[in-house]
């Protein structure tokens, strides 16, 4: 196959409105912060990436560095080899890429680059990574402290009339305990319950919520702790009768290489559209293979299905319908707690151009 150059990169920012603020131990939103990437190629498809984040402006710092930064130096490159493009891409911006927003921009330009390579191959993304399964189960993700007692207990139950048979709420506050029994309450014993710090706890509070997640059978413990203090996530992971997940806050396979080797973790969490793409996403999933851990996304669920059905390590996505109605040209619907890939040359997730303009922050 001959190479396709790449001509433009194009970033725009995008806040695409929440129907109601939501909120966790990080803190209370009110709409979707999108850096929407388009890579453009001189005689073949272009490709579509994002990153996203609840609430803020990061897209506002986002975009420049990808104007500014990484454009000029993909412009010429080859967007079928996304491999030696993350390295083109990486290599001169290490001293900027140590994590955070710059890793953000990374990811969203590699998205867009294997989104071309699907199309350019006639293949959707999770076939080009190996292809494990093509029905993959997924979670519902919500719980939010802006939920009412009467609203969470909703909530919950809407989902598992939709044929989910796993939830994920928050916690974090003083009503931990509370919220915990009224969920297992409602929900029953058949269905499995997640729980999400949100990095609230120091590691003595940690293991203390674990002991009482452990009373009312909750299947993980999310992000105990501050993600940045991998000893304390172990030393949690070592006391905590809960498996404990994180990832989301991680980047690249070094970071998740060295939360595998402490045994910090019992799922691993990556977020696509933060780790570094799908580049870094697919070895992130080789780390889960090697050290026999299960492999859960991070939202982005439109993306992530793919990934984590083609991967043996793959357990289940997590689902948090986060884009308004319309704005995408395709729906990525679960049915009975699964979620199927979609079968369509590239990843399968493109905005429609009145999208773009509508929720275009500039």
């Amino acid at each position: 196959m001959p190479k396709l150059k790449i001509r433009a990169v194009e970033a725009v920012p995008m806040a695409l409105p929440l129907e109601k603020p939501i909120g966790s131990a990080l803190g209370t939103y009110t709409h979707i912060d999108f850096a929407a990437v388009f890579v453009h190629t001189e005689d073949g498809p272009s490709g579509c990436g994002f990153s996203m984040g609840l609430g803020g402006a990061a897209s506002s710092a986002i975009v420049p560095y990808i104007r500014n930064e990484l454009a000029p130096l993909a412009i010429g490159e080859d967007a079928l080899a996304p491999e030696a493009l993350w390295q083109r891409l990486w290599g001169p911006n290490k001293a900027r890429m140590r994590g955070g927003l710059g890793f953000w921009a990374l990811s969203a330009v590699d998205i867009a680059c294997w989104d071309i390579l699907g199309k350019a191959a006639g293949l959707p993304i999770h076939r080009l990574l190996g292809g494990f399964r093509e029905d993959v189960p997924v979670y519902a993700s919500g719980g939010w402290h802006t939920l009412s007692d009467a609203e969470l207990v909703a909530e919950c139950q809407e989902f598992i009339g939709r044929g989910f048979n796993a939830y994920k709420y928050k916690i974090g506050t003083d009503r931990d305990e509370e919220r915990t029994a009224l969920l297992r309450q409602e929900a029953g014993e058949d269905i499995t319950l997640f729980a999400d710090a949100n990095q609230k706890y120091n590691v003595r509070e940690a293991v203390e919520v674990s002991s009482m997640l452990a009373e009312y059978g909750i299947a993980w413990f999310e992000e105990p702790v501050l993600a940045d203090s991998l000893n304390d996530l172990a030393e949690v992971a070592e006391k905590s009768v809960v498996p404990i997940g994180a990832g989301e806050n991680h980047y690249a396979r070094w970071g998740f290489r060295e939360m595998c080797e402490l045994r910090a973790v019992g799922y691993l969490q990556p977020d696509v559209c933060r780790c570094g793409g799908i580049t870094e996403f697919r070895k992130i999933a080789h780390l889960a293979d090697s050290f026999n851990l299960s492999l859960s996304s991070h939202l982005a669920h439109e993306i992530s299905v793919s990934l984590i059905g083609a991967s043996p390590s793959g357990f289940m996505v997590e689902y948090m319908d986060l884009i308004p109605p319309g704005a995408l040209t395709r729906e990525f619907a679960a049915k009975d707690g699964m979620m199927r890939v979609p079968d369509v040359p590239g990843h399968g997730l493109e905005f429609t151009p009145d999208a773009v303009k509508k929720y275009s922050a500039l």
